[in-house]
């Protein structure tokens, strides 16, 4: 399966986020083994960059992060027909969209988030975390 990793998924792990931890460390190591291709965005990069270093309050924290999903997931392409499709939308939340469209433009099987009510518009198919793993591990 080709799937888009939302940012909080990758959050979640890199900040240890107790009650979503290791559910989403299961998706990230899925990543890392190959059974899942995992991509995100470039928007997801920097935001994991800005986030991680704002919450740990260190650059050189932020770059290891940033590194380490650079292993283990692929960026994928964010195109101008991509931003202006997301545009036309007006969608509440545009990187949501943007995310969303991003993924379908590049042929994903769907998203991998925690707020699936955040992209439930944008026609594409949604995964919670616990879906992935149920799927995966048949």
């Amino acid at each position: 399966m080709r799937l888009m990793i939302d940012t909080n998924i990758i959050l979640d792990v890199f900040l240890e986020r107790e009650s979503f931890y290791e559910q989403s460390k299961e998706i990230l190591t899925m990543c890392e083994n190959k059974d899942i291709y995992g991509f995100v965005s470039a928007s997801t990069a920097t935001d994991i960059f800005y986030l991680v270093r704002k919450a740990l309050n260190s650059t050189d924290e932020a770059y290891k992060a940033l590194g380490n999903i650079l292993n283990i997931v692929k960026v994928l392409t964010v195109t101008n027909d991509d931003v202006n499709e997301a545009f036309v939308c007006h969608a509440k939340d545009f990187e949501d969209c943007l995310l969303a469209t991003c993924a379908k433009s590049n042929k994903c099987d769907g998203i991998v988030t925690r707020n699936k009510k955040d992209f439930i518009t944008f026609g594409i198919t949604l995964y919670s975390p616990e879906e992935i793993i149920e799927i995966i591990k048949k």
